[in-house]
């Protein structure tokens, strides 16, 4: 199956999860696009912050992490899973898991 836009991946695998950070979304989708140039810790935190800046997702909390650094938790909320729902190809349709 060819690979979605690494974004509306990203967003489909929000959909699976009661909320992810940076770190998560990058394990669960290393085996797909880690051999990808744009597969990078900076580029994931833009995709979510557009997902986010776009309404799709929500930060639901945040932390420091054991290096000092903030680490921020998002949550797909509802115009997300109807984003998905509408947009993507329905091969990729799947059940959703929403807060």
């Amino acid at each position: 199956m060819p690979l979605l836009p690494i974004r509306s991946r990203v967003l489909l695998f929000m959909s699976t999860v009661k909320q992810a950070n940076i770190d998560d979304a990058m394990d669960a989708l290393k085996s797909e696009y880690g051999e990808e140039r744009q597969f990078t810790r900076k580029n994931f935190l833009d995709h979510m912050l557009s997902l986010q800046a776009n309404g799709l997702i929500d930060e639901v909390s945040y932390e420091l992490d054991a290096n000092g650094e903030l680490c921020m938790y998002y949550a797909i909320n509802e115009e997300g899973t109807r984003t998905i729902d509408k947009y993507l190809p329905k091969k990729w349709a799947r059940h959703y898991q929403t807060n």
